[in-house]
């Protein structure tokens, strides 16, 4: 038995159906068979993405690099501490660092930085912001806090970027749950010295300066102090302590701990009013001329810190959202 015709084109009506659907692919998409931009992403770069690729987290100099006719007088690089699979963190922090103010005079490059990559999945998706972002450095060694991740940073910075035009005067570290503002960061370095220079936040606070060093939640030394330490092997199996006490003991055994700048209390942690814990000398409410807020472990932190700093001044009043976007939140 003959099976049933589909309800489809026959063969009869065949070459109709194909001149009809060759109609309606021209109308739909009418720019030589090319899909639309916009429909499934455009195959040229993001409007983000300049500096040869790097994205504006890349070049923290909002905007781009500083205009030809400004002198820039201060270079630093800065790599944000991060583990592969916090995709949700680094895709913020691209975002309020993207939406600063642009530093006087000044370039600030920022690195999104990881050991190895071991599961399949991060392989793939780091591999997508590298691409995209070009932001990314992936060391050779095994993740970790405190077990020689920070050496690895330090050590290979000299080698990797070097070469890569004016060379830095500054190499600084910092975690993913840091905010820095970085022209404020900018200008306090500013006037500080180029050699064996160790700026961040002392911790232990008020305590006995020979057992201080620079917090873990950021810290920037010279250009020099990055290229000892890439030149002092014995220091790779030299951390029995925490990632930043170890660094700090670093400095004090091989004499470059000479240049020391404490930014208390322009760095600190985050604190507010619905805090169980109290006000210290590490920890305090915003302040207006920060350079750096610790601890933002979540996104309610976040978004109340951006909104104190005015991240969202640059929202313009619109039909298409019915909120009060600038003033959703009160301190």
């Amino acid at each position: 038995m003959k099976p049933p015709s589909s309800p489809g084109c026959t063969s009869l009506f065949l070459l109709p159906c194909i001149l009809l659907a060759a109609v309606m692919y021209l109308v739909l998409f009418p720019d030589n068979f090319r899909l639309p931009a916009g429909m499934f992403g455009s195959s040229t770069s993001s409007s983000c993405n300049y500096n040869n690729g790097a994205s504006a987290v890349g070049r923290l100099a909002a905007g781009g690099s500083p205009p030809t006719d400004e002198a820039v007088d201060l270079r630093l690089l800065m790599g944000i501490v991060t583990t592969p699979s916090t995709y949700e963190r680094r895709a913020l922090l691209r975002l309020a660092y993207s939406l600063q103010p642009r530093p006087v005079r000044a370039v600030v490059d920022v690195r999104f930085v990881m050991c190895r990559i071991e599961r399949e999945e991060d392989r793939i998706l780091v591999a997508l912001e590298i691409i995209a972002h070009g932001d990314v450095v992936v060391l050779n060694c095994t993740e970790n806090m405190n077990d020689g991740k920070t050496y690895a940073y330090f050590s290979a910075v000299p080698g990797l970027f070097a070469g890569d035009g004016e060379r830095y005067d500054y190499v600084g570290k910092t975690d993913d749950d840091t905010y820095y503002r970085v022209a404020a960061l900018a200008e306090s370095l500013r006037g500080k010295a180029r050699r064996d220079a160790y700026q961040g936040y002392l911790t232990p606070c008020h305590w006995l300066p020979e057992k201080q060093y620079m917090s873990g939640m950021g810290y920037v030394v010279s250009w020099d102090v990055a290229e000892w330490i890439a030149a002092t092997p014995e220091l790779r199996d030299d951390h029995n302590d925490w990632e930043d006490v170890n660094f700090g003991g670093w400095l004090r055994k091989g004499g470059r701990y000479k240049n020391v700048y404490n930014e208390e209390p322009r760095m600190y942690d985050y604190w507010d009013r619905e805090m169980a814990t109290d006000v210290n000398c590490f920890r305090h409410e915003h302040i207006a001329d920060t350079v750096a807020v610790h601890k933002l472990k979540d996104r309610l932190k976040w978004a109340r810190t951006l909104h104190f700093f005015n991240a969202t001044q640059g929202l313009k009043p619109s039909k298409l959202y019915h909120v009060d976007l600038q003033n959703v939140y009160h301190v």
